[in-house]
């Protein structure tokens, strides 16, 4: 049997919104925040992604698994872009009047053989900024994206890419998608707990990485083998319901309120005017067109 992410079902506002809106909500600002390294529209992004997502009223002890991994990947890409590109990761900035704080000895690319060798990595104003611009931009996208599955009911996923526009194909393949990683932890779970009953035990693996990778095949093939013959099932079954050889219908159909569209509306024109912005501003050195340009440090940083 298929499983679903948690969807935790409550009377909210974000519960009751169409997932059109969510899904062109998370795609629309994902695309209009990576337009731009401007702290101060970042942090606006970052306050209103905040706001919206306490709207969907999901506890702390609902979500820890998944914010506890996005912390950790959010530090790991901050701190890992920075350090692998030796510290010249300022978008919009010019990197040779950086107001340096101070630097650390660091291996980096140079222009010349052997081109990798020691080369200090400097923390400055505009570099640390940029990390913290960097960290408010994922996790307010987190918001958006965190939000989706907890408060939109499983079986409305593929209907709504469906009505979206895209062909049945797509839009199933999405809905199944959206059922791989939870069902791929529910055979995990249930086959580690097989293991132990057997005697195996997971805490105990020694010697090197290939010999620890070796060992957990009791583990793999029985996750690996499950998988497959379970695609081969959910195959099956479409090709005796005939998938794919005509247009379909689905049991349930989405129908949008007023706010929906408001908000459809309101989403699509804020991307179309941070697209020209950014269009723009490549025309211009400073003013408001070429806002998304600049990173906004405030001048007290520099005193």
């Amino acid at each position: 049997m298929l499983m679903t992410f948690p969807y935790i079902k409550r009377d909210t506002p974000i519960h009751r919104l169409d997932p059109r809106v969510k899904f062109l909500l998370l795609l629309a600002y994902g695309l209009a925040a990576a337009q731009t390294s401007n702290v101060w529209l970042i942090l606006l992004g970052f306050v209103g992604t905040g706001c919206y997502y306490s709207l969907t009223r999901l506890k702390w002890s609902e979500t820890k698994r998944a914010w506890l991994f996005i912390i950790f990947l959010n530090v790991i890409i901050v701190f890992g872009n920075y350090f692998l590109s030796g510290g010249a990761i300022v978008q919009g900035v010019d990197l040779s009047h950086q107001h340096q704080l101070f630097s650390l000895p660091f291996f980096g690319f140079l222009n010349h053989a052997p081109y990798v060798g020691p080369k200090p990595l400097v923390f400055s104003i505009e570099s640390i900024t940029y990390m913290l611009t960097m960290g408010l931009r994922n996790f307010s996208i987190a918001f958006l994206a965190v939000a989706i599955p907890y408060t939109t009911n499983p079986g409305q996923i593929g209907v709504a890419f469906k009505q979206m526009g895209l062909p049945d194909q797509f839009a199933y393949a999405i809905d199944l998608s959206f059922r791989f990683l939870p069902t791929l932890a529910r055979d995990f779970s249930v086959t580690l707990d097989a293991q132990r009953a057997r005697g195996f035990e997971l805490d105990k693996l020694r010697g090197g990485i290939f010999a620890r990778i070796a060992r957990l095949a009791p583990l793999v093939v029985p996750i690996v083998i499950g998988s497959v013959v379970g695609a081969e099932d959910i195959v099956n079954a479409m090709e005796l319901r005939c998938f794919g050889l005509g247009k379909r219908t689905w049991l349930a159909e989405l129908r949008a309120r007023p706010l929906d569209r408001l908000l459809i509306v309101l989403t699509i024109v804020l991307f179309v005017v941070v697209t020209a912005l950014n269009i723009l501003g490549n025309f211009y050195t400073s003013g408001p067109l070429h806002i998304l340009h600049e990173q906004g440090l405030p001048t007290f940083l520099f005193h």
